[in-house]
């Protein structure tokens, strides 16, 4: 039996194929787990809003509670750092009494970096 048709049999190609993809994702994982969330914070208009209290909620057992909180620089820009969930919420919050939606966050893995699409702040609640 010749190399060539050894190393293309499907007992050997579709192991190795499986090996290189498990490597490529641990690869990638290697570089992406530095627990990074960020984004922004913008009004309905799209501007930035700046000095924004954006709160994350992390899933436990039966509900979300609070784990961390962080303020939006002068470009309405937030980060998290070291985050090791698999799960949780993001909310924006304003001195002035608008808030947003809570939105939901869902990673491949645990400390995945994660760019959050904008939080939009709307009208004071009440």
């Amino acid at each position: 039996m010749s190399w060539r048709r050894i190393l293309t049999h499907r007992f050997v190609v579709v192991p190795l194929a499986v090996a290189l993809l498990a490597a490529g994702w641990n690869i990638y994982i290697r570089f992406n787990d530095d627990g990074l969330i960020e984004g922004e914070v913008r009004d309905r208009t799209g501007a930035p809003v700046s000095g924004a209290t954006v709160v994350f909620f992390e899933r436990n057992f039966v509900y979300y509670q609070e784990k961390q909180r962080t303020m939006t620089d002068a470009h309405g820009t937030y980060r998290f750092d070291g985050m090791q969930v698999h799960v949780g919420q993001l909310e924006a919050r304003t001195e002035d009494g608008r808030h947003s939606e809570r939105r939901q966050l869902r990673l491949w893995f645990r400390a995945q970096n994660a760019e959050v699409a904008p939080l939009i702040v709307d009208a004071p609640r009440g």
